[in-house]
């Protein structure tokens, strides 16, 4: 289970956000694509399901942690 609630990632102060409150939720055994145009925020969602970065505002559940 992923669940991401009112996610925001910004790397830089002042700068445009990778991601803007951003909600979902994928259940157990689902299969889901991700899609979008470059720079669209896709790699930093990644990074966010595997912890490789943290959310500056809001909340991200990956099995329950």
């Amino acid at each position: 289970m992923i669940d991401f609630e009112h996610v925001s990632k910004q790397y830089k102060h002042n700068a445009k956000p990778a991601l803007e409150d951003v909600n979902f939720h994928v259940d157990d055994g689902e299969f889901v694509f991700l899609l979008g145009h470059s720079g669209a925020g896709k790699s930093t969602l990644l990074k966010l399901i595997l912890r490789e970065t943290l959310p500056t505002s809001g909340k991200v559940t990956v099995l329950g942690k």
